[in-house]
C-alpha cells in the first residue's frame, strides 16, 4: 500500500473541483494507494518512469499527475485538473 501526499497547491486544486468530481477523485486516490504503477506514463517514451497520470470522472474529465517515490512507498500528487 502507498501513502498519497499532496502540496498546498494541490490542496487548492482539489478544493476547486466541482461537486460531481469529488467522489470520482476519492476513488482515484484509492487506486493510487493500491496500484499507482497502473497509471499512464507522463512521457510515453519513458514507460517505466515514476511520473504518471490517471484520469477520473465521467469521460475522463479529470486528470491527476503524480510521482511515485517507490523506496518510500509514497505517491506525491503534482497536479489535479478538471475539464468541464
Amino acid at each position: 500500500m502507498y501513502t498519497v501526499g499532496q502540496s498546498k497547491q494541490v490542496d487548492e486544486q482539489i478544493a476547486a473541483l466541482p461537486a460531481e468530481a469529488l467522489a470520482p477523485f476519492l476513488e482515484a486516490t484509492v487506486f493510487l494507494q493500491v496500484a499507482p504503477w497502473n497509471g499512464s506514463p507522463f512521457v510515453r517514451e519513458r514507460p517505466d518512469a515514476p511520473m504518471r497520470t490517471h484520469t477520473f470522472g465521467e469521460g475522463g474529465a479529470g486528470m491527476i499527475t503524480y510521482l511515485i517515490i517507490e523506496y518510500r512507498r509514497v505517491v506525491e500528487l503534482v497536479q489535479v485538473v478538471w475539464h468541464d
